[in-house]
């Protein structure tokens, strides 16, 4: 029987020479996802700024009383107008999880706009954006039930929920999650179950840097291969590298290396289902060519008009300069939606969506150029 963690453990940590361990996985990611390194034209829509949790290391969320609020329709319509508009495919809402729990002020707010809850709000931002525009939305709303899950799916194609980490040292007094009530990886895991049940695609992954140990770490990897294995409604993993932010109680932490950085993604490339598409954020790097053939097929969502929400001070790159660095690495930068190919069929998808997504496509899953 193969002793994954073992494995894990040597190749992340062993003597294997970082080349030779990207080597293989960039031959893996070729083998199934051939020359394409793909990323989803995007716009930002923070519907909320108000969460019920805060976590150590975020400068999204801010209080009523810090200037905490919704949206309005008006403006969640003018964002996905405008990115449609320029050819966006996804509109990103961008949320924290039922502030309304928390905060009497969000509460009212909710009502002002004439809704009970940040769901409803949500879902019927969604359904009139895609009903308007063909820009798809596409949602982090945080824990989801069953029946939340079921709403969402009326109206766009794929969801998602970080993991972050499987480490339960991170709730402990001082620590990344301390005083967090929507971070447990087990409400996580049985959102990324409803998913499953409702046959929705989703996102997840991994926010390295927020543990401390080398043991830790390997089991933050071996976990999300085990879960990448046993849920087949994930599309996507997303090796998010901890960036610290000023004005954060994680302002002075490490961050984590290059090396282990590329270290990391090639061994979960080699250990994945081959069909998991990786990625990693390409303004979080301050040379994403170091990670063109590390073992990635993607680059998340880039965005030509908003910035990023959740890390502000880290700009989009050029598409330009990244196109001409994808054609250097012998690949090629490809657009996508928001779902993955794999996940364009009617399992996954509601009629008027599956539809909807087939009028934008080529043969291949992938959006068509206007000229198609």
């Amino acid at each position: 029987m193969i002793n994954i963690t073992k494995n894990i453990n040597d190749f992340i940590f062993g003597d294997i020479p970082t080349s030779e361990l990207i080597e293989e996985s960039h031959q893996k990611k070729i083998e199934h996802f051939g020359k394409p390194i793909t990323y989803s034209p995007k716009v930002f829509i923070p519907l909320t700024t108000m969460c019920r949790d805060k976590c150590a290391y975020c400068t999204f969320v801010k209080s009523p009383n810090d200037g905490g609020e919704y949206l309005s329709i008006n403006d969640v319509l003018s964002i996905a107008k405008a990115g449609d508009a320029v050819g966006c495919y996804e509109a990103l809402f961008t949320l924290g999880d039922k502030p309304e729990i928390k905060w009497k002020a969000a509460k009212d707010q909710l009502n002002d706009l004439g809704y009970e809850s940040t769901h409803q709000y949500l879902i019927n931002c969604m359904k009139e954006v895609n009903k308007t525009y063909n820009i798809l939305p596409h949602a982090n709303p945080g824990l989801m039930s069953k029946q939340e899950i079921t709403d969402l799916k009326l109206h766009s194609p794929s969801g998602g929920i970080m993991i972050e980490s499987f480490s339960k040292d991170i709730y402990s007094k001082g620590k990344p999650h301390y005083k967090t009530t929507t971070k447990y990886v087990d409400l996580r895991l049985e959102t990324l179950n409803n998913a499953l049940e409702v046959k929705y695609p989703m996102t997840t992954g991994l926010l390295l840097g927020l543990t401390e140990t080398k043991d830790e770490l390997i089991n933050d990897i071996e976990q999300i291969i085990n879960l990448s294995k046993n849920n087949p409604a994930i599309q996507e993993i997303i090796l998010q590298n901890f960036r610290a932010k000023l004005n954060t109680l994680m302002r002075n932490n490490a961050e984590v290396t290059n090396d282990l950085y590329l270290r990391i993604i090639a061994t979960t490339r080699i250990f994945v289902p081959g069909h998991i598409s990786i990625q990693v954020p390409p303004n979080l790097s301050p040379d994403i060519t170091l990670f063109l053939k590390s073992g990635i097929n993607d680059l998340g969502g880039i965005s030509p008009l908003t910035i990023d929400w959740v890390n502000p001070d880290h700009l989009w790159p050029d598409l330009e300069k990244l196109n001409t660095e994808v054609i250097n690495s012998n690949q090629i930068l490809k657009k996508r939606l928001p779902v993955y190919p794999r996940f364009i069929e009617k399992e996954w998808l509601n009629e008027a969506m599956f539809e909807k997504i087939n009028n934008i496509i080529d043969t291949d899953g992938y959006p068509r150029e206007n000229n198609e």
